[in-house]
């Protein structure tokens, strides 16, 4: 059995996006895979070690503040279960929440970022769609997750997203696995391979 968790949808709800987490578990059974997902909810103890998959999704800007006070209390656990290259998907606004850890910056924007996204990945073959609506971006200019044809990238540039080891980061939203079956499968296999080690 894989297992997903959903950190703080009662805060982080905003677009839709637990549709990621969905997309996700119904590619894993079609492949005959079963899928559980689990809603951590702010009052709940964060231990991640019996996850395969950990998700964080957009919330409105005056949740993200309260969110990232919890995540701040539990930067060890979540530094450990990147270091054991556990996967991490984070997207929309949520990013603003884990530059916390050190491994990139964010950026203000003085105004709302908004697009539709067209771009491309080393990670899987063909186009990568979403939609941006954020006032935060990352600054970071290393270990991009995308290559950016329409849209926004981090620091002005065509670059954007974080990847490192098994974290990703990106502002896409729509939700980004729902649309792209190509990355959705991406990540199918890599549980699938973390599954056997």
């Amino acid at each position: 059995m894989i297992k997903i968790a959903y950190l703080y949808p009662e805060l982080l709800d905003l677009y839709g996006e637990s549709g990621n987490i969905k997309a996700l578990k119904y590619a894993l059974e079609q492949k005959g895979i079963t899928a559980e997902i689990t809603n951590i909810n702010y009052d709940t103890k964060l231990d991640l070690k019996s996850y395969d998959f950990v998700y964080l999704g957009s919330g409105e800007p005056s949740k993200l503040e309260l969110v990232k006070t919890k995540l701040q209390k539990n930067k060890a656990t979540i530094m450990e279960y990147i270091n054991d290259n556990k996967i991490i998907l984070v997207t929309g606004n949520a990013l603003s929440l884990l530059d916390l850890l050190g491994y990139y910056e964010i950026e203000k924007q003085t105004a709302f970022k908004v697009a539709d996204v067209i771009a491309t990945t080393s990670l899987v073959p063909g186009n990568i769609y979403g939609f941006q609506n954020t006032s935060w971006l990352i600054k970071t200019l290393n270990s991009p997750l995308f290559k950016i044809d329409q849209g926004f990238g981090n620091n002005a540039t065509e670059e954007e997203g974080f990847k490192f080891k098994n974290f990703y980061v990106t502002s896409l939203i729509g939700p980004i696995l729902a649309r792209n079956t190509n990355l959705t499968n991406y990540f199918v296999d890599l549980l699938i391979s973390n599954s056997k080690k």
